[in-house]
């Protein structure tokens, strides 16, 4: 009895300490590095946290009771125990299933190298797979030093790290691959038959390709998205200088309102003295004056796209283009980068076209907002009608050009938003209609 119930200590020892670092690493990673949104604490919540022990410290039990039943089901509870409380936590999401089997994956994994490079050769004793049990506690101990250290070197502004939200079907690739390199590598080292290990190296190798496949697609995403910000430094730049012209003509506002009273009194005096046409010329400059510092070409309610707006006008005109714009623009409803990539591709294409024309050159931008619709449309003159197949233009090289600047990223914009983008062109008026769906 004595063996058996210094066993049982041992066993709630380790599990303990265990199930407190899984559950410490858990909530470092989820509070610090993902960007999942919180719900509210309920007191019934705390029910899962009790499962979450319970389940934690009877797993042993279960394995070593000797009735197969009982240890797949007690099994198969112990490897997604938290994922309750995750759902009570941040909502209830499929995903947050398959990165708690991801993580076990691979905490079996190192638990396993572990285990047989050092532990096996110490022939410990206790109860049967306690070499298991201490490597896994060696590897969440470990995990638990490493998450913590990185807090660290981000709290103190070192090193800043997020961790990226991959897709389930993404996560399941992952979490298979380190399952299928988990079990090749158990079946060498356990003198597996032959034939098995050839079917699991081949498994290994093709999930293998399949992460390496996706790595190369990430980085040429993010190669896309860097030419994109690329992109974006034109506009930016012109959003910059228009708020510092705003901030310049309202500072020049502010002294004329200064010295409104003044000037009135040499008004009045102007015009007591009969100089009419004194009179009128003084308020001819007073008008200057105001139309100069006139603060804000445009008015749609977002300042972004009111900068912005401005700035496109000025090179409009520059080409002598008239360009009006109609209609509110929402402001806290769309990420402003995805809200300047949209505005200035649909206005520098409209320009673009508009340009060429050698008659009446007009670009008319209307926004409309229905409740969660928001539709952004672009007119312009142009020189010909052209051909649209398939939401593409299907004309000469030059036409093409210019109204095809940046269009795959308007519509990635769009797509983004659960929106569209559709192209027409009829009586040589070019209209480019975005359509988003934004939240409430």
């Amino acid at each position: 009895m004595d063996g058996i119930g210094q066993a049982i200590w041992i066993i709630l020892a380790i599990y303990m300490v265990g199930g407190i670092a899984i559950f410490a690493n858990f909530w470092i990673v989820f509070e610090n590095f993902y960007s999942y949104p919180k719900l509210e604490w309920e007191k019934k919540n705390w029910i899962w946290i009790i499962f979450y022990v319970v389940s934690t410290l009877s797993y042993r039990f279960a394995a070593n009771s000797g009735v197969h039943i009982i240890y797949v089901v007690i099994g198969g509870i112990y490897f997604v125990r938290i994922v309750p409380f995750l759902w009570c936590r941040y909502g209830w999401k499929p995903s947050l299933m398959v990165i708690v089997l991801f993580y076990e994956s691979v905490v079996d994994f190192i638990a396993q190298n572990i285990r047989f490079l050092f532990l096996d050769k110490m022939n410990l004793l206790g109860y049967a797979g306690i070499e298991t049990d201490i490597s896994e506690l060696i590897t969440e101990v470990l995990i638990c030093s490493f998450l913590m250290i990185m807090l660290l070197l981000k709290r103190v502004n070192i090193l800043r790290v997020y961790f990226t939200t991959l897709t389930v079907p993404e996560y399941v690739v992952l979490f298979l691959t380190c399952a299928a390199n988990c079990t090749l590598q158990y079946a060498i080292y356990m003198g597996a038959n032959i034939p098995l290990m050839k079917k699991l190296s081949v498994v290994s190798f093709g999930l293998l390709m399949v992460v390496v496949l996706y790595v190369i697609m990430v980085r040429e995403q993010n190669t896309s998205m860097n030419d994109m910000i690329g992109n974006l430094s034109g506009p930016m730049k012109q959003i910059t200088d228009s708020y510092i012209e705003m901030n310049e003509k309202s500072t020049e506002l502010r002294r004329f309102r200064h010295d409104t009273k003044n000037l009135l009194l040499a008004l009045k005096s102007l015009a007591m003295e009969g100089k009419i046409e004194q009179v009128v010329d003084y308020i001819d400059e007073m008008q200057d004056v105001v139309d100069t510092s006139r603060v804000k070409a445009f008015d749609t309610g977002n300042f972004i796209a009111d900068a912005l707006l401005e700035s496109k006008a000025k090179t409009a005109a520059q080409n002598e283009i008239t360009m009006t714009v109609e209609g509110n623009i929402p402001a806290n409803r769309i990420e402003d980068v995805n809200l300047v990539i949209l505005i200035s591709n649909l206005v520098d294409n409209a320009i673009e076209a508009a340009k060429q024309v050698e008659g009446e050159k007009k670009i008319e931008i209307q926004s409309i907002l229905k409740k969660n619709i928001w539709i952004l449309s672009v007119k312009n003159s142009c020189v010909q009608d052209v051909i649209i197949r398939e939401n593409r233009i299907e004309t000469t090289k030059e036409e093409k050009e210019s109204h095809g600047f940046g269009i795959s990223n308007i519509e990635r914009v769009a797509k983004k938003y659960g929106g569209n983008l559709k192209l027409s062109c009829e009586n040589q008026v070019f209209t480019a209609r975005a359509t988003l769906m934004l939240m409430a």
